[in-house]
């Protein structure tokens, strides 16, 4: 299953009739934002509704589009999935469905990692997607098979690019997977997943 498609067709039934799927939404670099510890690559903002919601990617698009561009779409291209993530986060915060849209202060990061660490205890974590924090953090209970973890972190990275989004699809529902940092909290509302971001604002 396409947990991204899945989340943009629930939003569809949300948003139907009231016009807001016709909106207009911009995505557009924002380099100066504060950064979540687990993410890297180049924020891109999407404005909808008087707000904005946010995604960290490795392919920096900025586009001006409207809800509607998702609607039916696989989002098979890792732009497409940069902008999906964006915009739900966005309308998410614009249904009120997520609070928490941009990054902690640099001085919440050591008790987010520490409040992580209670999380996972000693349990054997993989992680899908590419972070430094989490693979020197959690070194000692890292493991690269998922079907081998407990507990599976997921960043944005992961969700974005071609090689890891089908690990996401597969074993969601299987093993318990936490999305982390901000660039996860409308999509996660929508598919009812355990998102991390305690600090987020």
């Amino acid at each position: 299953m396409n947990l991204l498609a899945e989340a943009t067709g629930k939003l569809r039934l949300l948003l139907e009739g009231s016009g807001c799927e016709d909106g207009i939404v911009t995505l557009r670099r924002n380099p100066d934002t504060p950064r979540c510890q687990y993410e890297r690559g180049v924020c891109i903002e999407a404005h909808f509704g008087g707000g904005y919601g946010q995604v960290m990617t490795n392919f920096p698009i900025q586009a001006t589009t409207r809800i509607s561009f998702m609607y039916g779409s696989t989002l098979q291209s890792a732009e497409e999935r940069t902008a999906a993530l964006a915009i739900l986060n966005a309308a998410g915060g614009f249904l009120c469905l997520a609070r928490k849209l941009h990054a902690c202060r640099a001085e919440e990061y050591e008790p987010c990692l520490m409040g992580l660490h209670e999380v996972t205890g000693a349990l054997r974590v993989a992680c899908i997607g590419s972070s430094p924090v989490i693979s020197h953090e959690f070194a000692t209970q890292l493991v690269e098979d998922p079907e081998l973890a407990d507990i599976i972190l997921v960043v944005a990275n992961g969700a974005i690019a071609e090689s890891t989004t089908s690990l996401i699809d597969h074993y969601h529902g299987k093993k318990r997977m936490i999305f982390l940092g901000p660039s996860f909290p409308g999509f996660c509302s929508l598919i009812n997943s355990e998102h991390w971001c305690p600090y987020g604002r």
